[in-house]
């Protein structure tokens, strides 16, 4: 699936976020077996790498699920909030592991990491799957370091991403944004 392709249809949209879900959540359940703990959503988490460093030690140490930010799952490329809150999981932990602080360029380098993995379990660069996910981690680490705000509706961002490109969908977000009263 590439850029200006032809329109999606919503059953293949529906089987390649299904199965990107899958990935996720095998991916987050290999990272917890790892590490001796899992993960938990929470209205308050770590926001910073230090932050996330001594929790991340806390939970290894303890054994206790690490918190992930609940907010802001329910528009996602994914097939539901619990598989959102699964990515972070795997998200954070990818930062402590990578010493990636939270800056754009350390965010993309995270990113690189999410795609290699993917790659690497058999989604290809080609695939609606990968563009899905090459949207919600570059192109949105991208539109925040543009806008200094966080994507709303991630799967309509991701969707314009695949079906224009980063800048119209930079625009929609925007609009849309403010349209609901959430821009700053």
């Amino acid at each position: 699936m590439t850029n200006n392709s032809k329109e999606l249809s919503d059953t293949e949209l529906l089987t390649a976020r299904q199965h990107l879900s899958r990935f996720i959540r095998s991916e987050a359940r290999r990272t917890a077996g790892e590490l001796g703990f899992g993960w938990r959503p929470a209205s308050l988490a770590p926001s910073d790498l230090d932050a996330l460093r001594t929790e991340f030690q806390a939970c290894h140490a303890s054994g206790l699920p690490l918190r992930v930010l609940r907010d802001f799952s329910d528009v996602t490329i994914y097939d539901r909030p619990a598989t959102n809150w699964a990515f972070r999981y795997v998200h954070d932990t990818r930062h402590v592991w990578l010493s990636a602080d939270f800056s754009t360029e350390a965010e993309l380098v995270v990113a690189s990491c999410h795609l290699a993995r993917a790659k690497a379990e058999g989604l290809s660069p080609e695939s609606l799957e990968y563009a899905l996910l090459l949207a919600d981690t570059v192109n949105q680490t991208l539109y925040t370091a543009r806008t200094h705000r966080f994507v709303i509706n991630q799967l309509q961002f991701a969707l314009d991403c695949i079906r224009f490109d980063f800048d119209t969908a930079l625009e929609r977000e925007a609009r849309w944004s403010l349209m609901q009263g959430t821009a700053i």
